[in-house]
């Protein structure tokens, strides 16, 4: 019996952010399972040419990783994913792994963040992730990355969730309702504004989408507006309870 556990993350381009984020829960990863072999997979076929390009460095999608786990004659494979929801880029993992799955005498991929059976674990993680001591006047806005698969429903989900608890609280997305303007109406009724993005890696979209001087930002969209608001450059990739329940998520598969 050969075992080997693969880290997919979407990928991030900016060496400090990967260092900071995904590579904190890989070595969380490593450190709770140390006994088996650990691998990388970035899923963003842009990320890895790009790193390719500036870093020369090759860094393997789910099925070439597979074919050299194949090749190295491992027999059980157990998949970890740091990706919030089940979209386009999950679906890329599960392809692979249902491809590959003749390939071993085991192949098993854990959940995403938030899913179908997210609840008090997921939401307990964005509790810890922000700041729930506000005013009346104060609210947090969550900005996700937003995609147009079905899967973009956990938004939604997750936001019902945590209102329950936290009412002055509102997710936003860059791709995908609701945009930030179409929640602008609700948001007037606050002084301040919040701003954490929805997001494992706090990369390019946080700098630029979320939290950039650009008047197009989703900052300066409610700056306009004449709300003082507050960008939090972070991502759950560096939260301790967001990291424990993706180590979670893989003690849920994993066979010991």
């Amino acid at each position: 019996m050969k075992k080997a556990i693969v880290v997919a993350s979407f990928g991030c381009s900016i060496k400090d952010s990967r260092e900071r984020y995904i590579e904190t829960i890989e070595n969380a990863v490593k450190d709770t399972y140390k006994d088996i072999d650990c691998f990388r997979v970035f899923t963003s076929e842009i990320i890895r040419r790009k790193m390719k390009r500036e870093e020369n460095l090759d860094i393997d999608n789910m099925k070439s990783c597979l074919q050299k786990l194949k090749e190295e004659n491992y027999t059980h494979v157990y998949v970890s994913v740091t990706h919030v929801i089940p979209g386009f880029e999950y679906e890329k993992v599960l392809k692979a792994v249902n491809e590959y799955k003749e390939s071993f005498e085991e192949i098993k991929t854990a959940r995403t963040f938030l899913d179908e059976y997210m609840g008090k674990d997921e939401v307990n993680v964005i509790k810890s992730y922000v700041n729930t001591n506000l005013k009346d006047d104060e609210a947090i806005v969550l900005v996700g990355h937003g995609t147009g698969h079905d899967a973009h429903k956990y938004y939604g989900k997750i936001e019902n969730l945590l209102k329950i608890d936290i009412n002055n609280l509102h997710i936003a997305n860059i791709e995908g309702n609701p945009y930030i303007d179409d929640i602008m109406g609700e948001l007037k009724k606050y002084k301040k504004i919040y701003l954490y993005p929805l997001l494992i890696v706090s990369g390019d979209h946080a700098l630029n989408d979320i939290g950039s001087d650009d008047k197009e930002s989703i900052q300066s969209k409610i700056a306009a507006n004449g709300i003082d608001v507050k960008m939090l450059f972070t991502g759950l990739g560096e939260n301790e309870n967001a990291v424990n329940l993706f180590v979670d998520r893989l003690s849920e598969i994993l066979t010991v």
